[in-house]
């Protein structure tokens, strides 16, 4: 194949990609639990008609992204939503064993091979693939994709079938790939469960994307423990935040999340001298339990995670931390954290109840309730 063919190629299985993405990232609620939304204004002032049944200091909608079949998760986050006093909306997650999910880990793979065959790489070594940042003005619209995907390549496998190649591996930067081996650590195989989970947070971030302009969303995982004064916490630094931010992540791991400054304290905060919420710019925070979108920040988002190169191309927190840190999102970290992950059942994506990294709350309300 020559390289204009396998540019063309390339070109193809990205946007098939795409295609895929738009297709099938509807979301799917339980009933009962959703609300209307509500209007607001992002700016420093704390809009009076945020409801009293929000864990956000202001007017928005809660997501919480979990499988039907984990009804234990289901039955924590209820206990906790009822100790809360709050409302949220349960969307459906992507199941890794999907036909979906088997189809765009193939299309991941065939754009790959396509990439590598245009450029000669050294074996055994790490090697990065031509990037650059998706644009506003360049996005492709829905209105020009093709009504039909294109057929896999005969040596990709059928979707629906086992792949009998070596698993592929999670990106790092913007697309630097290492070779598999099997002495590479779990979290950097990109598997079925990753590509699922990844998928799951991107139907809820399409979502948020087309909310009214200042309608925020926070988007939480079904693992969580909350502090019981959450809310309380949140409009103690709320009016920190300026008017153009993009994500706010109430829980993160695996980073140092106050290495930079920490915006100036609000004059108005009433809470106890004792705590130490504080709201700093993020640095690099992994982990996608608990973050707060606004939708210009959804929409921004959305690019770059649907954008042909980077899309499903390693765990969507590595992709988000990557994001933050090339400075394409305003983004700024609560610390510490004011919402954790509890670990105390088998992951969904990684091995066991997922890596080793514990959080703890001041005053948590699985933990102080006696459900822990």
């Amino acid at each position: 194949m020559s390289p204009a063919s396998s540019r063309s190629f390339a070109i193809i299985i990205g946007a098939t990609i795409i295609l895929i993405i738009y297709t099938h990232a509807g979301l799917s609620f339980t009933p009962g639990l959703s609300f209307s939304p509500i209007s607001f204004g992002l700016g420093t002032s704390l809009d009076q008609r945020r409801g009293a049944d929000e864990v956000l200091p202001v007017p928005s909608r809660t997501y919480v992204i979990s499988l039907p079949h984990r009804v234990d998760r289901y039955e924590d986050m209820e206990r906790l939503r009822t100790r809360l006093g709050v409302r949220w909306t349960y969307v459906v997650a992507e199941d890794s064993r999907s036909p979906l999910v088997a189809r765009i880990m193939s299309q991941v793979r065939s754009l790959r091979q396509e990439e590598l065959k245009m450029k000669e790489y050294a074996p055994n070594s790490s090697f990065k693939l031509p990037f650059e940042w998706p644009t506003p003005d360049v996005a492709v619209s829905r209105a020009s994709f093709p009504e039909s995907l294109p057929e896999a390549p005969p040596s990709s496998g059928p979707a629906d079938e086992p792949d009998p190649e070596l698993p592929l591996t999670c990106a790092t930067e913007n697309l630097t790939l290492v070779p598999y081996s099997s002495r590479l650590p779990e979290y950097k195989i990109l598997s079925l469960s990753r590509i699922a989970c990844w998928h799951s947070h991107l139907s809820v971030i399409q979502r948020v994307s087309t909310h009214r302009p200042n309608e925020v969303a926070l988007i939480l995982e079904d693992d969580v423990d909350m502090e019981e004064d959450i809310t309380e916490r949140l409009t103690a630094i709320w009016s920190l935040l300026p008017s153009d931010w993009d994500i706010i992540f109430l829980g993160h791991c695996w980073s140092n999340e106050s290495y930079h400054p920490p915006l100036g304290l609000s004059s108005s905060s009433d809470l106890s001298s004792s705590v130490s919420t504080r709201l700093h710019p993020s640095y690099a925070p992994l982990c996608t339990h608990a973050y707060a979108l606004s939708p210009t920040g959804a929409q921004r988002l959305l690019l770059d995670l649907t954008y042909p190169r980077f899309a499903y191309s390693r765990a969507i927190d590595h992709a988000l931390a990557w994001v933050v840190q090339s400075g394409r999102l305003n983004a700024f970290s609560v610390v510490p954290s004011v919402i954790v992950q509890r670990k105390i059942g088998n992951s969904d994506v990684g091995m066991g109840k997922g890596s080793g990294w514990r959080d703890r709350l001041v005053k948590g309300v699985h933990v102080d309730g006696g459900s822990s």
